[in-house]
């Protein structure tokens, strides 16, 4: 999940811009959501110290604010260093600024006509959502589901298990905010994962660093989310070998 945040001092661009990037969302079922749109800096900055996903920010220049979308892109940057930074602004002669800033900027939208704005902003969503997957599969941090054309990114940090779906070739990914079925099967949901995930059951994988007890006795593993998962007799060994080490 991506999320986009919009910081631009005229009311009437802000919700155009909303408009468009809704529309891309919706229409493109991109992985992403905007969480906050303003005129503020400061209340972007304050509105990303409870992040948890990483930013797309669109940034207007000249904010008529305490700092302008340069200093905030500063600011941005070094809150998440790994964030996507693009500018909207009617200054083109600023452009080389970004350079000066070293605030690394994906893309400088000039605001001229509606449907170059638009067509810009779409172009660089797509584009972003392909850089996040590409950036975050090279270190083996994302499952990525592939569903009616929509890439579905989520960190392995986030998910606490994979169940067999009661609906036939489905499986469940359970995450910390929501639950997601998909197509497939987990013996191929498997061969996907690094070692924190660990098949105690044959409907169940589970993430190890979300398990908050292990009842051997009983055979069940209690996760951090409040979930009680199945341990079948064959797997417990294996478990039990695991929470050892």
């Amino acid at each position: 999940m991506i999320d986009i945040y919009i910081c631009e001092d005229n009311q009437k661009q802000l919700n155009l811009f909303q408009k468009y990037i809704s529309n891309t969302i919706i229409i493109d079922e991109l992985d992403m959501k905007i969480v906050h749109a303003s005129p503020n800096p400061s209340a972007l900055l304050q509105k990303m110290l409870t992040a948890e996903n990483t930013g797309l920010f669109f940034l207007d220049i000249d904010l008529k604010a305490d700092m302008d979308g340069l200093e905030l892109a500063q600011r941005i940057r070094q809150l998440q260093p790994r964030c996507f930074i693009i500018f909207i602004t009617s200054h083109s002669e600023m452009s080389f600024l970004t350079f000066q800033y070293k605030v690394e900027a994906l893309d400088f939208i000039i605001k001229d006509s509606r449907e170059h704005i638009k067509s810009k902003i779409h172009e660089c969503l797509l584009d972003v959502e392909k850089k996040y997957t590409s950036m975050n599969n090279a270190v083996n941090r994302v499952f990525v589901i592939h569903q009616n054309n929509r890439g579905i990114t989520i960190d392995y940090d986030d998910i606490i298990c994979f169940e067999t779906s009661k609906n036939i070739h489905k499986v469940l990914l359970h995450a910390k905010k929501r639950v997601i079925e998909f197509s497939g099967q987990l013996k191929d949901v498997e061969k996907q994962l690094d070692r924190r995930f660990y098949r105690c059951h044959r409907s169940y994988i589970i993430n190890l660093d979300h398990i908050s007890e292990v009842d051997f006795t009983a055979l069940t593993v209690s996760m951090a989310n409040g979930e009680s998962i199945p341990v079948s007799v064959r797997s417990k060994k294996g478990l039990k070998k695991i929470m050892q080490n």
